[in-house]
């Protein structure tokens, strides 16, 4: 008999620091104190006298230096300065980088240059003048040549500014156990929805948990979107994401069904509204379930043991899909360099940072070492690359998998939070799909 998880407790989860999907909190809503606090790190958390000072370049990031899979990019700035004498100063900023920013922007002693995400109020950045649009330099510089043509349409905004210089990016495969696979007579990875309702009918049987990931948050959103956008095309995806819409679009429709038929075959772990990112990747990680979406942030927790028995795939469709394989996001918003007005200001430092920062030697660093996805091209070579689920996300999993649009471009910043309570609706029993659109239709419709 399958035996269900332990009960998930029924609270919003964030992903761990640096997860490039994370959603930072709007202030919005949270009182005067928060206000203040946000002015209060904008005084001491800017530029200062250093946004003047031409040998010195500050860097704003919400990189740590505590974690260890940064400490090559804080080697890297030590390497820079010893070549050059000029001097990087970081400022750590956390989760409240983007409003510590705009703060000392008003003041004009905003940091020089920014290691951050595209997501949110960075969407915004380029178009209202917060940063300086990096088109020119991209291309004087001789980066572009190195970054991927689809990065530089996700990092270019409506007006046609390109925001920042691309960095680093995250995988987001499917993880399949093979052996709890096995254990159940469960022959390969499944590569249709038949074969996973199938899967997942047996090991229910062996008494093994099947899908779970988190129902009730961010993780479980973006599940609910690809299965979403399973019948869309790249354009009808990346319309419905930025304007809603979805009961009027039959196709939409189809793939809300098709996330209501595998609900209903039982290929989500019991419960699953209810689950929180957190627990899902707990789950997996500690061999209570045999599948699960996990980003590439999760690479580091699994055991040797499990890492050696994981398979990366993707999510299975019918055949009618608008894909020929299994699907799984892939994204390259983890961070980017972006250029202040100061920065501007200093433009040949920055130059030689950013030239420094794009080095093959300290790009292989922060891959090798940190295990960060780089974004730019750093020759296919893996074999410094010690973590063996990082080096299959980099080498196989992209030949198993077809690669949608991720959502979180696209989607505004508006709708993307209270999407949450849609998507614990759509993975709860009983809910048909009148009800699943008509709710996410009415958070779009309440954005507006």
């Amino acid at each position: 008999m399958y035996h269900r998880l332990n009960a998930p407790v029924r609270t919003p989860a964030e992903p761990p620091g640096g997860n490039p999907v994370r959603k930072t909190l709007s202030t919005a809503g949270a009182g005067a104190g928060a206000i203040a606090l946000v002015l209060a790190l904008g005084a001491c958390a800017s530029g200062g006298d250093a946004a003047g000072d031409e040998n010195v370049i500050v860097v704003q990031t919400n990189w740590t230096s505590s974690q260890a899979q940064n400490k090559p990019l804080f080697d890297a700035f030590e390497a820079f300065t010893e070549e050059t004498g000029i001097e990087v100063k970081v400022l750590e900023s956390g989760d409240n980088l983007n409003q510590v920013y705009e703060t000392s922007l008003l003041a004009g002693e905003e940091a020089d240059v920014l290691l951050v995400g595209l997501l949110e109020k960075q969407l915004d950045w380029a178009a209202n003048g917060a940063v300086v649009p990096v088109n020119d330099y991209i291309d004087e510089w001789g980066i572009a040549d190195r970054i991927p043509a689809d990065a530089l349409v996700d990092w270019t905004d409506t007006e046609g500014n390109l925001r920042a210089f691309p960095y680093s990016g995250f995988t987001w495969p499917w993880w399949y156990n093979t052996e709890l696979l096995a254990q159940a007579s469960v022959e390969g990875v499944p590569q249709t929805t038949d074969e996973l309702i199938a899967a997942a009918g047996k090991l229910r049987a062996a008494g093994i948990a099947p899908v779970v990931f988190g129902g009730i948050d961010w993780s479980g959103q973006k599940i609910f979107l690809q299965l979403l956008e399973a019948y869309l095309s790249e354009d009808e995806a990346k319309q419905v994401y930025a304007e809603g819409g979805v009961c009027e679009n039959p196709k939409a429709m189809q793939g809300i069904e098709l996330l209501i038929e595998l609900r209903d075959a039982g290929v989500f772990v019991d419960g699953i509204e209810g689950y929180t990112a957190d627990q899902a990747q707990a789950a997996y990680l500690d061999g209570q379930a045999a599948i699960a979406p996990l980003g590439s942030w999760a690479y580091p927790g699994a055991s040797e043991e499990l890492a050696a028995a994981t398979e990366l795939g993707g999510l299975p469709l019918p055949d009618d899909a608008a894909y020929e394989q299994p699907i799984a996001y892939r994204g390259s918003t983890s961070a980017g360099w972006w250029i202040s007005p100061n920065g501007e200001q200093k433009i040949d430092q920055v130059r030689q940072l950013i030239e420094h920062m794009y080095g093959n030697e300290v790009i292989k660093g922060i891959l090798d070492e940190g295990g960060v996805i780089p974004v730019a091209d750093f020759g296919g070579d893996t074999s410094g690359v010690s973590a063996p689920l990082l080096a299959q996300s980099l080498t196989e999993f992209p030949e198993r998998v077809e690669f949608p649009v991720m959502p979180d471009i696209y989607v505004p910043a508006d709708v993307s939070n209270p999407m949450y309570r849609a998507t614990s609706i759509a993975f709860t029993p009983g809910t048909d799909a009148q009800t699943i659109c008509s709710t996410v239709d009415e958070i779009y419709a309440a954005a507006q």
